[in-house]
């Protein structure tokens, strides 16, 4: 037997009443954005990894004479290490604001980058002597900034004379740095050194850094770069090992460091962990793109024998940069794409 439910006429405008304000409470919700699209601007998207977000954030944004966008739209190509579109929206971005100096940096790290994968030459030629005048003009522009000073000394001490580098640029720049930053300066020394072939020289300068830096992760490690260039296995380890256990440890730190062990193929286990540290962290930073930290946790598990993990890293990558090359390989190389 079905039991007939009468409504009255004030309890049907109340039941009405009900169902409306239900229906536009999940109106509002549909029209949230969910926690996983909860960053709306291009720097929360570099800092979160999530380069096809933000493209098609920037794409529509990055025309006419849109020099921020342009700029942000190359930064995230840079991610990707796609260097032509990087160049492209850079150079945008600086026609419209030649005086940005930001925008001189990465339009300088653009041209280097794509310089270093340059095939003919004359190109390449070309490209370096774009790089350091970007890297020329935005010193010029910022004084301050140590990102721009770090990169200008970076190429001046390891760049030949013929495409605008030198020793005695190099030194000069640290000089000028050394009152305030006596760390970077020390560290500019160090890379003139060892390019000079006075390995005794260099050390002691890297070893200054880290003195002067408080032990930081970050001079540790610029140290175990140098070791590892000279192939002294067993300091080189050691040194990586201190920069972890350093009390002045950034979130990028771990990245940089399981890297270097990945790429030395050296204690892997803990490049393993250092890398999910800083996946699992929640401060991920644009100059250690997420994606791409999810592609070398994949490589160091391969190379650990573990191909389903490797696997679900490479695909977490593509997930959040579905143009990024080095992750769809190593798929394809695992016949799992």
């Amino acid at each position: 037997m079905i039991t007939e439910i009468r409504v009255r006429p004030y309890q049907f405008r109340r039941l009405l009443l009900s169902l409306v304000a239900a229906f536009l409470l999940l109106a509002f919700v549909l029209c949230m954005p969910t926690a996983s699209h909860a960053a709306a601007n291009p720097k929360e998207l570099l800092d979160a990894g999530r380069a096809d977000d933000a493209i098609r954030l920037l794409v529509p944004q990055a025309t006419g004479n849109n020099a921020e966008a342009s700029n942000d739209l190359c930064r995230v190509y840079f991610s990707l290490s796609d260097w032509d579109n990087a160049v492209r929206n850079c150079e945008r971005a600086a026609q419209f604001e030649p005086a940005n100096a930001i925008f001189q940096l990465w339009l300088g790290r653009s041209y280097g980058e794509k310089a270093n994968v340059a095939v003919n030459p004359v190109t390449a030629y070309s490209l370096a002597r774009k790089t350091v005048a970007a890297f020329i003009t935005a010193r010029s522009l910022d004084r301050r900034d140590i990102a721009i000073a770090r990169d200008l000394a970076e190429y001046y001490a390891t760049a030949p004379a013929i495409v605008g580098g030198g020793a005695d640029k190099a030194l000069g720049l640290a000089a000028e740095l050394a009152p305030e930053h006596p760390s970077d300066a020390a560290w500019v020394r160090a890379m003139v050194a060892a390019n000079a072939n006075k390995q005794e020289q260099a050390e002691r300068e890297y070893t200054e850094a880290v003195r002067l830096d408080h032990d930081s992760a970050r001079t540790y490690l610029d140290l175990a770069r140098y070791l590892r260039g000279r192939k002294i296995w067993d300091r080189f380890q050691i040194t990586v090992e201190r920069a972890i256990q350093s009390p002045h440890i950034r979130p990028v730190d771990h990245y940089d460091a399981a890297e270097l062990l990945l790429n030395t193929n050296r204690n892997l286990p803990l490049a393993a962990q250092q890398m999910r540290a800083y996946i699992q962290g929640g401060h991920t930073e644009e100059e250690a793109p997420l994606f791409r930290a999810h592609f070398l946790l994949g490589e160091i598990l391969l190379k650990s024998g573990d191909t389903s993990q490797a696997a679900a890293e490479y695909r977490a990558a593509l997930a959040l940069a579905s143009s990024y090359r080095p992750a769809a390989e190593s798929l394809r190389r695992l016949g799992q794409r």
